[in-house]
């Protein structure tokens, strides 16, 4: 088989750029499928008449984008892409590195004793439902009810009989898509938003449109048009934080959004995983219109990543559907990750958890303010990540790269970009990157965010490239 090679007449400066856009262009058109394989460094180099240097280097940003993987021994072959746009975050962990490219609270002993307790009191307290039911809605009747007083006490007036328990928001999102959006529906998100939506809409058979927003979120004037040219059934929001650019919409702003979605008869997907941590946050837009809104949360976040549990509440004439759509992709939720979660939210642990996360994250938020905060970021006071804009001097992917030699990863911003691509065929990408600042300890965010100021201000210099 004779293996694929980019055109050298068509290569220019910087050459490494130039040639990860062939090796992209033949991906995605499909020149280059699945499995197979690339030339090797050693022999591209020579075929080129460039360094071996420069094939390393595009050879390794198509690596971090998700086109390509190398295994020891045997070379690079092309990844199984489907048109995907990879996930935001490396698959593996690695050793030496820090990691802040994927989302995750900040943890420590105390939710390992937590946790540690809560299973030596499953233990004890083991019933026989927990273990042999198999129907959905009998297996964590009891947790549901539990849940659903703390969501009242918490200002999200509901009722167990609208709660679909679940394995986290990934499976509530996906059962509020399918029932409030049938397919070939159309769905409006911001231009920046949650990185699972776009493939999951993809997967649906649903059309998404990216509308624009400003520093809180999706913009009136923005929703009003898309709503006018592509008639949606649904827009996703995440209007407390949890967005990639962070995000905390005002009490006005729900409100117009809100009274543009009933003009319209447009349902609201709510993504609220931060919700119960910000506590400046205005009432959500379920409590605002449970007719029209399909609410989610988990636990994972905001207590501690094990915590695999969720919840999707439902307008009322939804419920049906949501349950039978939950049913046939899920079945049901896991009832021992439910018995604890409803034993924390019971007995203030859960409480106490959120409360500590939200005091270490305003911490770290205060470091990432003393190392980076003359840079353009976004950011809340106790939010999980930062959205940091960079300098025209720098493209994202080679602000990552430069990174990665020095053990730190980030995640770009390509997978959070909801819009199409470009009139040249490339990405709309924002030229950014997202910087998880729970994901390690203190000490290696700051070691990380030194990193990242010395680059930007210049006190790092870029490795040259290699022609």
């Amino acid at each position: 088989m004779t293996i694929w090679q980019p055109k050298s007449g068509q290569l220019t400066r910087p050459i490494y750029l130039s040639l990860q856009k062939q090796f992209i262009a033949a991906i995605d058109s499909g020149e280059l499928a699945p499995g197979e394989q690339l030339p090797t460094h050693r022999d591209l180099a020579y075929t080129l008449d460039v360094s071996v240097q420069t094939i390393s280097r595009a050879y390794e940003a198509l690596r971090d984008l998700g086109y390509i993987t190398g295994e020891i021994g045997r070379g690079s072959f092309v990844c199984a892409r489907s048109g995907d746009i990879p996930m935001p975050f490396l698959p593996d962990r690695e050793e030496e590195l820090i990691d802040l490219s994927l989302l995750k609270p900040a943890i420590d002993d105390t939710h390992t004793k937590a946790m540690k307790e809560a299973l030596h009191g499953l233990g004890r307290r083991v019933e026989a439902n927990l273990i042999r039911a198999f129907r959905p809605e009998a297996a964590v009747r009891p947790q549901v009810e539990v849940l659903s007083n703390w969501l009242c006490d918490k200002g999200i007036p509901t009722r167990s009989d609208v709660l679909v328990p679940t394995n986290g928001a990934a499976s509530a999102l996906t059962t509020a898509l399918m029932t409030a959006v049938p397919p070939g529906a159309a769905v409006v998100s911001e231009e920046i938003s949650f990185h699972t939506l776009k493939p999951l809409c993809r997967y649906l058979g649903l059309r998404l449109y990216a509308a624009s927003a400003d520093a809180q979120g999706l913009t009136p004037d923005a929703f009003e048009q898309a709503c006018l040219k592509h008639h949606p059934r649904a827009v996703f929001l995440m209007p407390s934080a949890a967005g990639p650019k962070a995000g905390l919409m005002d009490e006005q702003r729900r409100k117009s959004l809100l009274a543009i979605a009933e003009n319209h008869s447009v349902f609201i997907i709510e993504d609220d995983v931060l919700g119960t941590m910000i506590e400046d946050a205005p009432a959500t837009f379920y409590a605002r219109a449970p007719e029209l809104t399909f609410y989610l949360s988990s636990f994972s976040k905001t207590i501690i990543p094990g915590l695999r549990f969720g919840f999707l509440l439902t307008p009322e004439a939804s419920i049906v559907a949501a349950r039978n759509r939950h049913m046939v992709t899920n079945w049901m939720a896991t009832p021992l990750m439910a018995d604890i979660a409803a034993q924390w939210l019971a007995d203030g642990t859960a409480d106490r958890l959120i409360a500590w996360q939200r005091r270490e994250l305003t911490v770290r938020q205060a470091i990432v303010r003393e190392i980076i905060g003359h840079c353009d970021y976004c950011s809340h006071t106790c939010g999980m990540h930062i959205w940091l804009h960079l300098p025209v001097s720098w493209s994202e992917t080679e602000f990552m790269l430069q990174l990665r030699r020095q053990n730190i990863a980030v995640a770009g911003s390509l997978p959070f970009v909801m819009g199409d691509r470009n009139s040249e065929g490339e990405p709309r990408a924002d030229n950014a990157v997202r910087i998880a600042i729970g994901a390690t300890s203190q000490a290696n965010l700051r070691r990380a965010l030194i990193s990242i100021r010395d680059l930007l201000d210049g006190h790092s210099e870029k490795l040259l490239p290699a022609f």
